[in-house]
Formats: C-alpha cells, sequence, structure tokens
C-alpha cells in the first residue's frame, strides 16, 4: 500500500504551479497568436494609410498649377533696355503681338499753394472744403466737373482749425488729394497736389461758418468765383504712341494700353522707340503637365506596392501593407477611371488626355507619345488648359457666368440659361422744363437745395454752391451726380447713381447703379429754385431682378445676378445678366486637375474613406485590446480553478497517505503478521 500512495509522488511530488501555468499558457496560446496576428495585420494597415495619405497628398501638390487657368496662359515678354519705360506686369492672356512704344509727354499732378502763413500752428476759422475733381481750361477760367470721379467735403472744425490740422484733413480723405507744408523764407505755404491727369485737377470752395473767428478759409478758394490758390502746375494726361497711335492716360502707370502688359513711364522722349514683343510662355504649361505625368506615375507604382504584391531584392514575394483593403484599392482605381476618361462638362464630353498624347499603358501607368504630344503643344495649346483647367463658358458676352461662395457643389456639365426677366435699375425722369429759356444759369445767392433717396438711402441736404455758373443742362447734370455721390449719408448706405440730361424731352434723368427690386431714386424734398428745373419732389421707378430658368428649373433672382435652385446640379454658379440677353449656354468645367484634386479632397477629408477606415481600423484595435483583457480575465479563472482541482488532488492524495500509515499500524498487530521478536 505504501509503495502505490508513493508512487503518486509523496504529497503528489508534483510541481502542481509549473504545471498549472504550463496547462494555462497552452490554452491561452492559441487565442493570443490569432490577437497578435490580427493586430499586426491593422497596424499595418494604419501604417499602409498613413504613407498613402502622404502620396496624394504629394501627388495632389502637382495639380495646383494645373488648377490655375493662368499656366496654360502665361506670356513672354522682350523689349528694348531703356531709361524712359520700365515694364512692371505681364498678366496671363496678355494680346501677343509686336509693339513700338514712344513716350511723347508725362503725366502730371495739379498743383497748388496758400499764401505765406506765419504759424502752421495758428487758429483758423471753421466751416467746409469742398472739393470737386474735373478739368480747367488753359486760363483757369471755366471748370468742368468729372462726373466718373467723386468730390468730398472736408469738415474743419475746433480740432483741426490750423495749417497742420487742414493737411491732415486733406490727406485724411483718401482721395488721392495730397497736402503737406512747405517753408518758405521763415513762413509758410501748404502745397496741394491732385492726382496725376487733365480731369483730376481740382475745384476748391469754402462754406465758412458764420462768425467764425481765425484766418479765414477763403484762403483755400479755387473756384471760377474766386481763386486765392496759387496754381504752381497744371494737370495733364500722359501722351504715349503705340505703333503710331497717339493714346494719352491720366497716370504714368499705364495698364490698359496693351492688354495684359503694365508700363510705368519715367520721362518723356519723343522720338525714342521702346520695343516690346509678348508672346505665349508654353514651357510654363507644357512643364506642369510632364510633372503631372511623371508624378502620377510615381503615385501608381507606390500606390500598386502598398495595395498589391512586388518582389523585393531576393525575388521573394511581398504583400503590401493594403492588399487586402477593398477601400484602398477603390481609391486608386478611380484615380485611373478618372485619366481614362473625358473631361466632363467640355467639348461635349469629348476631350481626353488622348488628345494631346497622353496615352495609358497596361500596367496602369501614363506615358507621353512626343511626337503627338508636340504637334498638339504647337498647333492647339490652348487643348491643354482646356482638358487641365477649370473652364466657364458662356456663349453670350452678355451673360457671364462664374463659381460663386458654394462653387465646389456646382456639377460640370451645360446648362441652358432662359432670361424671362430683364433685370432693370431705379430711375426716375424729372419734371420738364425748358434749357434755353435756363441756361446758362448761375445760382446767384438763390438757394439750390434737395434731398434724394437711392436704394431707400436718404441723403442729407444736398445745395448747389452759390454764384455757381453752369453753361448747359449737361455740365449741370454732372453737378448733380458729383454732389450726390459725394453726400456723407449716401456714400456710407453705399449708394450711387448716374444723372444725365435727355434732350429729347427736356429733363434731368436719375438712374441707381444698382439693379433689382431694391433699387430706387426719388426726391424727397426741394427748394422752389430746384422745381423750377424740373427737381420737385417726386418717387422714380423701382428697379427689377432678373428672372429665368436654368435647364428649364426656375433660379432666384437677386439684382442683375441669376442664382440656381438649391440641390440643383448648377447650384454653385452665379448668372450675371447684363440687359438685352434673352437666352445663352454656359459650359462648366473642373478640368482634370480639378477632378482629381476634388477625388482626393474626398479621400483625405475628415468624413471621407481615408478617415472613415481608420476609424475602422482603430476600432477594431481596441476590440483587440479588449479581447486580451478579456482573454486575460478567462485565464486568470481558468488559473484558478486548476488551481482548486491540484489542490483537491493534493488532499485525496495527502488523505491516502494517511490511511496508509494506518494500515501499516494495523498490519503489524494482526494475528499471524505481527513482527516476531
Amino acid at each position: 500500500m505504501t509503495n502505490i500512495i508513493s508512487s503518486l509522488g509523496g504529497g503528489s511530488g508534483i510541481d502542481t504551479v509549473k504545471l498549472v501555468k504550463d496547462l494555462v499558457e497552452i490554452e491561452r496560446q492559441p487565442v493570443e497568436q490569432r490577437l497578435d496576428k490580427k493586430q499586426a495585420t491593422l497596424q499595418a494597415q494604419i501604417s499602409g494609410y498613413g504613407a498613402l495619405k502622404g502620396g496624394l497628398s504629394d501627388f495632389q501638390a502637382l495639380l495646383k498649377p494645373l488648377n490655375n487657368p493662368e499656366t496654360f496662359a502665361a506670356r513672354n515678354v522682350s523689349f528694348t533696355e531703356s531709361n524712359t519705360v520700365t515694364p512692371t506686369k505681364i498678366d496671363a492672356n496678355a494680346v501677343t503681338g509686336n509693339y513700338q512704344v514712344e513716350v511723347m509727354q508725362l503725366a502730371r499732378v495739379q498743383s497748388l499753394s496758400t499764401a505765406v502763413v506765419s504759424d502752421t500752428k495758428a487758429e483758423m476759422a471753421t466751416g467746409t472744403l469742398n472739393i470737386r475733381f474735373g478739368t480747367w481750361n488753359g486760363d483757369l477760367t471755366s471748370f468742368n466737373p468729372n462726373a466718373q470721379k467723386e468730390g468730398v467735403q472736408i469738415k474743419i472744425d475746433s480740432t483741426n482749425n490750423t495749417l497742420e490740422g487742414i493737411r491732415d484733413a486733406i490727406n485724411g480723405a483718401k482721395v488721392g488729394v495730397q497736402a503737406s507744408i512747405i517753408a518758405d523764407g521763415g513762413q509758410f505755404r501748404l502745397l496741394i497736389a491732385s492726382p496725376t491727369g487733365e480731369t483730376q485737377a481740382l475745384e476748391i470752395s469754402v462754406d465758412e461758418d458764420a462768425g467764425a473767428t481765425g484766418l479765414s478759409l477763403s484762403m483755400f478758394e479755387f473756384n471760377q468765383g474766386a481763386q486765392a490758390l496759387t496754381q504752381n502746375q497744371a494737370a495733364q494726361d500722359a501722351r504715349v504712341r503705340i505703333n503710331g497711335l497717339e493714346v494719352s492716360r491720366a497716370s504714368n502707370d499705364v495698364k490698359d494700353v496693351i492688354p495684359g502688359l503694365e508700363f510705368t513711364l519715367n520721362r518723356a522722349s519723343p522720338n525714342e522707340i521702346i520695343n516690346f514683343s509678348i508672346s505665349e510662355d508654353k514651357a510654363t504649361g507644357e512643364q506642369a503637365v510632364r510633372d503631372f505625368v511623371e508624378g502620377f506615375n510615381d503615385f501608381f507604382k507606390f500606390a500598386s506596392t502598398l495595395t498589391g504584391y512586388s518582389r523585393d531584392e531576393d525575388n521573394q514575394l511581398v504583400r503590401g501593407d493594403l492588399a487586402t483593403d477593398s477601400i484602398a484599392k477603390t481609391m486608386v482605381s478611380r484615380m485611373r477611371e478618372i485619366l481614362v476618361a473625358a473631361v466632363p462638362g467640355l467639348q461635349n464630353n469629348q476631350a481626353s488626355l488622348a488628345m494631346i498624347g497622353i496615352r495609358t499603358e497596361l500596367d496602369g501607368t501614363l506615358s507621353i507619345n512626343e511626337t503627338e504630344f508636340s504637334r498638339a503643344m504647337n498647333d492647339n495649346f490652348a487643348m491643354f488648359g482646356n482638358i487641365f483647367s477649370p473652364q466657364v463658358n458662356s456663349s453670350s458676352p452678355l451673360l457671364e457666368a462664374k463659381l460663386g461662395t458654394s462653387g465646389a457643389s456646382a456639377q460640370p456639365g451645360q446648362y441652358d440659361i432662359r432670361i424671362t426677366t430683364q433685370p432693370a435699375k431705379g430711375s426716375l425722369m424729372a419734371g420738364v422744363f425748358d434749357p434755353i429759356d435756363t441756361f446758362p444759369l448761375n445760382t446767384g445767392t438763390d438757394e439750390y437745395s434737395f434731398k434724394v433717396r437711392i436704394n431707400g438711402v436718404v441723403s442729407g441736404l444736398i445745395t448747389l454752391p452759390e454764384n455757381q455758373e453752369y453753361s448747359s443742362a449737361e455740365a449741370l447734370a454732372t453737378e448733380l451726380q458729383t454732389l450726390i455721390n459725394s453726400d456723407a449719408k449716401i456714400q456710407q448706405g453705399r449708394a450711387q447713381v448716374d444723372v444725365s440730361f435727355n434732350a429729347a424731352e427736356n429733363r434731368f434723368e436719375f438712374v441707381s447703379r444698382e439693379f433689382g427690386a431694391i433699387s430706387n431714386v426719388g426726391i424727397t424734398e426741394a427748394s422752389t429754385a430746384m422745381e423750377a428745373l424740373g427737381l420737385g419732389q417726386r418717387n422714380g421707378v423701382a428697379g427689377r431682378d432678373v428672372a429665368g430658368t436654368i435647364n428649364g428649373v426656375a433660379g432666384f433672382g437677386a439684382g442683375n445676378v441669376l442664382l440656381p435652385a438649391l440641390g440643383t446640379p448648377a447650384f454653385g454658379l452665379n448668372f450675371t445678366v447684363a440687359p438685352g440677353v434673352s437666352e445663352a449656354r454656359v459650359d462648366y468645367s473642373r478640368g482634370l486637375s480639378g477632378e482629381l484634386d476634388r477625388l482626393i479632397l474626398d479621400f483625405l477629408s475628415k468624413d471621407g474613406a481615408v478617415s472613415t477606415r481608420e476609424a475602422s481600423i482603430n476600432n477594431q484595435l481596441e476590440a483587440i485590446s479588449t479581447d486580451r483583457e478579456r482573454l486575460d480575465a478567462r485565464m486568470d479563472k481558468r488559473l484558478l480553478q486548476l488551481q482548486a482541482q491540484f489542490q483537491a488532488m493534493e488532499r485525496i492524495i495527502s488523505s491516502f497517505q494517511a490511511t496508509g500509515d494506518q494500515l501499516d499500524g494495523i498490519l503489524d498487530r494482526l494475528p499471524f503478521t505481527a513482527s516476531k521478536r
């Protein structure tokens, strides 16, 4: 019996602690290996998506120049070296050609100066300086206001009624008039300079406050009635000959003589010819396209390795980190689909890379057929811009289409625009009067005052200057327009009006510069003298908002802008309509670069495919952590179970040992078995 019990290990004799741990580890191992393998796969996918995002971002950067239409409209300019003219800017789409430039005369400012003042801080009277822009005749007896440039009223009060204060007030008006104080023999003059240009000369009238003390503001007058200021230099335009044709400009910075080319005139130099040559700069666009092809091929090879299988240096098959990821493969596939398809919205969806010599190979990469590429570059360079860059084209010059703030929502395609209601500006026709009996008109001391309402904005009281003579109704119309648009309340409300004289009907006409139902013009009050000119109190006709359809769906009109209905394919495009157009067709294309850029943005956006997939992988990794915690808990429980079982076994064995010891004593005492002594 003792031998049987001892063979069980004497107190079992078994290392149960190690045995239990080994049994638990054996049970844990297959589950843990499965979790390790899954975790390694998911972590490799996270790493793979990080690499894919980097590759997409690098490729997206190559699309930026292609997305800019100016890349395919760049220009080169060459010119004769000269100190007379300095080229400053050449725009994309500048008109190509050869130009001969001859500078006959520089533009100049009008320079006016006051009489001398002994103290720049001496008190001056208070009141208002009224400044208008226009043209003086040669002997300074007649001034013609510039209807295209608004005048300004400068208030002189107790805060600025010194020569220094008036200088600062004029400069602070920011209308292009420059004032400076010049020392002259121990005394001082205020030097006032207009902007350059013949029509930018200054007329200054003064309204001095009654009872004002100090030096009179009349020293600043320069008008037909009084000229206290001295003209040191008359305003004049620049005169330039372009290929023999003489043109004039108000500024020495010439921006619109040769379309797309800006240059500065430095000196007059008659008989000196400066040659300019403007040509297409195809090299910029060509390099951008070649960079695109090379960049796509680099990305595609990298992405193919990441989402498929490749060979290492030992020719061993290597599986990419995203080889089993269908979402990553779909992204790469969609990019290829865009490249082989026609560009949406362009030439009835017939334009593609193949038209400019770029082919798709069987392995998915792009290649350039140099012969076809060069032919397209030389014969149809505009096609490159059409294929790669965004395009918004209208069939009518009276309808302009462009992308609005929601332009990303607009879908490429062709849109038929039909205008059912023409846009209109608010207007007012004044009363009829006889201009022959009225002009020339001298205001004398009569009160010519009125208030107007422009687009709902009511002006302050507007008054014609005293003793002002107007040679014609057209001259008075220019004056009315200048005074209205210079009114502080009108300017604050950003309302503007054009005033003209209708000679056929013998009355003034006021037209708001805004289109739409909110556009209106009215005279809210007028003096008796103004009523005699047909300018009594009256209301005009309100403007109209444009109305029309886009591909048969009614749009929303706001002034002269027609907006597509929300949720329609055209939503995001804005159509600016000029009166007279009844229908037009608009073609909109994002261009190949725009389509790819949009696709990549969708991939990389917060809610895009990459972020969604990464979130899913991270959720799975978190689930693995949870599974490990559960496995640990289960194994801890299993460990306790096995320990309890082996402890029970130990107790049973111990019980067997105790019983064996007892049996040994009994055998010694049994008859015929006891030991003989």
